[in-house]
């Protein structure tokens, strides 16, 4: 039996795997003539710990009804809440930084067969000779997915994201965001149903990227100054990262706003300086545990040889997250959709085995449209109440920087 293991990788993540039958997804069926894998992690609540079996999967309507009783499963990035950022997700006893899954058990029943998940991506899941699952689980909320039918997954119904998936099918984006097959109820409750990214993929390596100047909506920075509130689980989370952080009115208070904070984890990475910055990567093929140590990386140079430490230097790959990322930007550029929204995530993988390489715009949860008659350019310099994210201004800085490694 596989060891134990218990590591965390903050938000939503890009992906290198390898397909089946060359189709991004999250699930795969095991193809009966291929060698089995063994099971290479076990999630693990903080107070005991369990092993993901083949008893955890049942077979529904007659179907290979892919499920696991004690996951939630997500290929498509972190959030649904609208009024909370991520750091009003996380527990006061997240050691995100050390890199360390907490779950926690709310329910034995099938019917309700959840777990919190906390800012984490699952390392590759292969079950029995006579199924093979792969796949890797995005930041989200407590019970916001649930597996799908085979290809799908299906994640917990927000009105906010319905509608940007609704308005994206006529948008230029369109081929970069996963397929919406709209909303179902399970269990009685609603979901929106949409392509699993991972599908006949296993072995995902993976990595997470935020784009823009600021991770937070500003609509968020506004409410926290209507209430400021002082957090102390804000101020350890900024001790975690740097001791000497906190002012000496914070060290007194112990605390910190939410404001203070936000803007304070925006200083420390590339997002301050290049306008986006890795959350988190996770290699399955190397047998790597998942890798958060990201905070401080904000230098160009630091950036190029954490990409050229996860692809190991292979320009195929390089070259394929080029073309694409550009495909992507005139995409943006034609895009009516992103004129008048923010969008934080992009999701990248490649096969482990065969080196395909795809990328994706995911997570809408937060995608909020302006006010009428107001446009972002995505390259202006942010100044609060303009809403400018710098999007692009980050998507070229990323294009640059895999440029220049692929010129290595």
């Amino acid at each position: 039996m596989p060891k134990q293991r218990r590591r965390s990788l903050r938000e939503a993540v890009f992906s290198h795997s390898s397909p089946y039958s060359g189709q991004a997804g999250f699930f795969s069926d095991g193809n009966p003539g291929r060698g089995c894998l063994v099971p290479q992690v076990t999630i693990t609540s903080d107070g005991d710990s369990r092993e993901i079996t083949e008893e955890d999967l049942e077979e529904v309507n007659g179907r290979l009804r892919r499920k696991l009783s004690n996951s939630s499963i997500s290929s498509n990035g972190s959030s649904t809440a609208l009024d909370e950022s991520e750091d009003d997700i996380l527990s006061d006893n997240e050691t995100k930084s050390k890199g360390i899954v907490t779950l926690e058990h709310l329910g034995d029943s099938q019917s309700n067969a959840w777990w919190k998940l906390k800012t984490i991506v699952s390392c590759p899941l292969v079950t029995s000779q006579r199924r093979r699952l792969s796949w890797v689980q995005l930041a989200g909320h407590k019970g916001s997915f649930k597996a799908g039918d085979e290809g799908s997954i299906l994640k917990k119904f927000s009105e906010n994201e319905k509608l940007c998936f609704e308005r994206l099918k006529e948008d230029a984006l369109h081929s970069f965001v996963p397929s919406y097959y709209g909303v179902v109820e399970r269990d009685g409750e609603l979901f929106l149903k949409m392509k699993d990214l991972l599908a006949k993929f296993d072995l995902p390596n993976v990595m997470d990227c935020k784009m823009g100047v600021r991770t937070y909506l500003e609509d968020e920075l506004v409410r926290a100054r209507v209430k400021p509130k002082l957090r102390e689980d804000l101020y350890n989370k900024m001790l975690e990262v740097d001791g000497e952080a906190p002012t000496v009115e914070e060290k007194k208070q112990k605390a910190v706003t939410k404001p203070r904070y936000m803007q304070w984890r925006e200083s420390l990475s590339s997002t301050n300086t290049l306008g986006f910055r890795i959350e988190g990567i996770k290699v399955a093929t190397r047998g790597e545990t998942c890798n958060t140590d990201f905070k401080k990386t904000r230098s160009k140079e630091d950036v190029i040889q954490v990409f050229k430490d996860f692809i190991k230097g292979n320009k195929n790959i390089t070259n394929s997250y080029i073309t694409r990322l550009e495909d992507i930007k005139q995409a943006l550029k034609a895009s009516e959709f992103f004129k008048k929204h923010e969008v934080k995530y992009i999701y990248i993988f490649y096969s482990a085995f065969s080196f395909v390489s795809l990328v994706w715009l995911i997570d809408f949860g937060k995608t909020t449209p302006l006010p009428d008659g107001q446009n972002l350019d995505h390259y202006r310099a942010w100044e609060e109440g303009n809403r400018e994210d710098g999007y692009l201004w980050g998507l070229d800085n990323l294009l640059q920087t895999l440029s220049s490694l692929a010129r290595e």
